[in-house]
C-alpha cells in the first residue's frame, strides 16, 4: 500500500510541477477533502455547505 501511495504522490508531483513535500502535502489535503464530501454525501448531507470552494 506505501509502493502505491508514494506511486501516485509522484504522478501528481509531476502532474502540478511541485516539490515532493509540497505534492505529499497537498494530496494528502485534497484527499481528506474527498474523504470527507463522499462521507457527508452518504451520510445525506450537501458537502457544498461544508467545503466553500
Amino acid at each position: 500500500m506505501t509502493l502505491i501511495v508514494a506511486m501516485l504522490i509522484l504522478i501528481y508531483k509531476k502532474a502540478n510541477n511541485i516539490g515532493y513535500k509540497t505534492a505529499k502535502r497537498r494530496f494528502v489535503l485534497e484527499l481528506r477533502e474527498l474523504i470527507t464530501a463522499i462521507m457527508i454525501t452518504l451520510a445525506g448531507g450537501d458537502p457544498s455547505k461544508v467545503f466553500k470552494t
